[in-house]
């Protein structure tokens, strides 16, 4: 009777909302009117079919369904009719249909969930646990351990829909296991299978609660069924089973659990692509011409960004600022003042604020006494304790091979005003990600300006978002070592010193004082980028395109006030330069030894030497190897360096190479299509940038692979100056088309909004790539923080 009642009401509301737009609209009622009414009323009932398939869609539908298909009918047919009657009247009227559009899809879809399990009638499982089974057992509880991880039930003789672990804690005295998993392992028998079938795995995190409940896909009713306890163990985290519940619900009912996280971000896709549909006033604005709401926009998209650089670092509860005897204890180390993995910088810093380069701890006897410090076997061998790993070992001495740069910016100034050595990572990486990310704003800013004037409010946002999100960013944002740290400060310096370039070229000759500041800090940016990253100095040669208009092709450089402005231009890199020298002569007898051969690492690198077999493996995994997807969250596998030569690799896991894994970066295709070369070529400055871009990505890529290895970070050597590449790409293709619109061109006019769309959807996969990559790379979430890393993975995955 409900059923048949569900029936027709959801038809009705329906039909209602589908020929409301019409009355509103005062004109007459159309097929389509009809096909909207027919297409909602489907689509209820498709997604009823799906939320009540189990136990069934007809099995027990009762008043609660009723009402619940009721309300789903009227939010569906409430937003339709709402954006099909005001969707013209912009965002005033949109947002809101929108924001409610959100609210209705977290209810409904987000918490599919709640409305399947309303009607179970729940029963307690360990009622039919085996009394043979050694687990701990208390008043009311039970509890596993490392010799007890067995769970076994009988005489079941009921259908079972889910499990529910009830009052689940943490057994493990150990602070840092506070937040800790445990896998599953789910066998049983079914109707369908009468010997022990292995049906899946479930993972608890002992602070996920939306972890804690597992949907079964099981057939009829439940013979028997176990439950196989194993602990997490990877380099970075290991877990014991050590956990107590007071039982496990069986079919028991899921609460409405609404999560305003994912409510904001379906609200905010929302509100993107309406924002960024082809008609959009963004795409028709240009971007110079200051509109409020385009500002606007761009301000939300830097706030959005810049919570993403102030928070990922602390993603792993280690990395949350200092750590003493009375400050996060579950990271002290009873010796210094921050327990993160890699202290470099800060006993570098202590040991320049005594007058020394080298750091002061003095290596061991037994590797002063090798005959090849370097050989990692031979130190194995000699069982030498506390070896200074990813050190420079030169003359009997320990230093720093890592560029000097960041120490000077950040540890060094912080141990000489505050006396506190080892100045954490983490926030300086955060201040150096929002210069980067501000440095992304003002150098698109700049390139739209100078080559670009009519590129769109949307294009100039999307390349924004593209230069951040598809670079290495956020990744070296999650792993706050040094060898990120170092990596960061490079790119940071480098956009930074690039943007001042571009504006000071911009800058107009009445406003030389102005000029030259920019000129000046430019420079020395751009050269203190060899003090952390070397290679990234490739990039300064974008000083001969950036700058050639003005004093080459205007012969400004021939006059009294172009000299005085290449003085300010040079002056800082003259400097710089004179003072990397001495360092590192000072410490390795060469100018030009930043002291990386002497590194005590897993390999000699004294004798790594140069071999062409390394190239092609490095440069198909670092550009062209293909992302390999999975079903389950986080939907990134991570892949090995594979190579038939026979050859010692240094690699890390990749996740995909970055052209093949960034669309937006396809655009660079477009260089093969002579009309496009030839529109792009109009613009020298900005076509040099496009080549250079592509070319440095092509030699950094061979000079990482000889020099160290291929490891996934050092994407971040090239990937923001290709994208930026990119982009200007894009901006070329739209200008184009755009202009040959204006003029009639009815292929053109067609082909714009393909590229507009195609600029969206290529921006949104490189930012949905980026984001599960957090998920899926070392240092795996899973294990450094069990609760974050579940919560968001049954956020996503709301069916589970």
């Amino acid at each position: 009777m409900y059923l048949i009642l569900a029936v027709l009401l959801t038809a009705f509301l329906s039909a209602l909302f589908g020929l409301l737009p019409a009355k509103i609209l005062r004109r007459g009622v159309t097929k389509r009117d009809a096909s909207w009414g027919l297409g909602l009323w489907a689509a209820v009932w498709v997604f009823a079919v799906c939320a009540y398939h189990r136990p069934g869609l007809t099995v027990g539908f009762n008043a609660f369904r009723l009402l619940a298909m009721a309300a789903l009918a009227f939010w569906g047919g409430f937003v339709t009719a709402g954006l099909r009657s005001f969707g013209r009247r912009g965002a005033k009227a949109v947002v809101p249909l929108l924001a409610v559009a959100a609210l209705g899809l977290e209810v409904f879809v987000g918490n599919m969930a709640y409305f399947n399990t309303h009607s179970y009638e729940p029963f307690q499982l360990t009622d039919c646990l085996d009394t043979n089974i050694n687990i701990g057992r208390g008043v009311g509880t039970f509890s596993l351990d490392e010799s007890r991880t067995y769970l076994r039930f009988l005489d079941i003789d009921r259908p079972i829909y889910n499990l529910s672990f009830d009052n689940l804690v943490s057994d493990d005295t150990d602070l840092l296991h506070a937040d800790s998993l445990v896998t599953f392992t789910i066998e049983g028998t079914d109707s369908a299978n009468t010997a022990l079938t292995r049906f899946g795995r479930w993972e608890v995190g002992l602070q996920a609660p939306r972890s804690q409940v597992i949907s079964l896909d099981l057939t009829g009713n439940i013979g028997m069924l176990t439950l196989q306890a194993a602990p997490y163990s990877t380099a970075h985290a290991q877990y014991p089973v050590a956990l107590t519940f007071s039982g496990i619900t069986a079919n028991a009912r899921r609460p409405m659990a609404f999560s305003f996280l994912r409510f904001f971000a379906v609200f905010m896709a929302l509100t993107a692509v309406y924002a960024l549909r082809p008609c959009s006033g963004l795409w028709h604005r240009r971007w110079l011409a200051g509109n409020v709401c385009d500002r606007a926009a761009a301000a939300v998209l830097g706030l959005v960004l810049a919570a993403f650089v102030v928070v990922i670092p602390f993603w792993e509860p280690s990395n949350s600022g200092l750590a003493t005897k009375d400050y996060n204890t579950a990271f002290w180390d009873g010796k210094s003042t921050v327990s993160f993995v890699y202290q470099q910088y800060g006993a570098l810093a202590h040991s320049l604020l005594n007058g020394r380069l080298d750091l002061e701890d003095d290596p061991p006897a037994e590797l002063l006494a090798l005959d090849n410090p370097y050989d990692a076997a031979a130190r194995d061998a000699a069982q030498i304790e506390d070896i200074h790993w990813d050190h420079a070992f030169y003359n009997g001495r320990y230093y720093v091979y890592f560029g000097i740069v960041p120490c000077l910016l950040f540890q060094l100034p912080f141990e000489a005003l505050t006396g506190i050595q080892n100045l954490a990572y983490a926030p300086c990486m955060v201040l150096l990600g929002l210069v980067l990310l501000a440095s992304c704003f003002g150098i698109v800013g700049q390139a739209v300006r100078r080559w670009f004037p009519q590129t769109s409010a949307a294009a100039y946002l999307l390349a924004v978002a593209a230069v951040v999100c598809g670079s290495q960013l956020y990744y070296l944002l999650l792993r706050p070592y040094i060898y990120e740290y170092a990596i960061l400060c490079g790119a940071a310096l480098l956009l930074l010193g690039l943007w001042l370039w571009l504006s000071a070229a911009a800058t107009p000759v009445e406003k030389r004082g102005t000029m030259l500041v920019k000129l000046a800090f430019g420079s020395l940016c751009v050269a203190l980028v060899a003090g952390c990253r070397p290679q990234m100095e490739l990039f300064a040669f974008l000083a001969v395109p950036i700058f050639w208009q003005r004093y080459m092709a205007g012969k400004r450089l021939r006059s009294r006030a172009g000299a005085g402005e290449a003085a300010a231009f040079l002056l800082p890199v003259v400097v710089v330069a004179a003072g990397l020298m001495w360092y590192n002569a000072a410490r390795f007898g060469s100018p030009f030894d930043f002291g990386a051969n002497y590194n005590l690492t897993g390999n000699d690198m004294t004798q790594r030497g140069f071999n062409v077999v390394r190239i092609g493996p490095a440069v198909f995994t670092s550009l062209f190897e293909l992302p390999s997807w999975q079903g389950v969250f986080p939907f990134l596998r991570e892949t090995d360096v594979e190579t038939n030569a026979v050859i010692r690799t240094i690699s890390e896991k990749f996740t995909g190479g970055i052209l093949a894994a960034t669309p937006y970066l396809w655009v660079l295709a477009l260089g093969f299509v002579p009309a496009f070369r030839r529109s792009l070529h109009r613009r020298r400055g900005a076509a040099s940038i496009v080549c250079f871009g592509i070319a440095a990505m092509a030699v950094i890529t061979v000079i990482d692979c000889e020099m160290a290895g291929v490891l996934y970070r050092y994407l971040m050597d090239y990937s923001p100056v290709l994208l930026l590449a990119a982009a200007l790409c894009w901006f070329c293709a739209e200008s184009a088309l755009a202009r040959r619109t204006a003029v009639g061109d009815a292929t053109a006019a067609a082909a714009l909004p393909a590229l507009r769309i195609a600029m969206a959807a290529a921006v949104a996969c490189t930012v949905v790539y980026r984001f599960f990559t957090l998920f899926a790379m070392e240092p795996w979430l899973q294990g450094m923080n069990p609760s974050l890393y579940y919560t968001v993975s049954r956020l996503v995955q709301f069916w589970m």
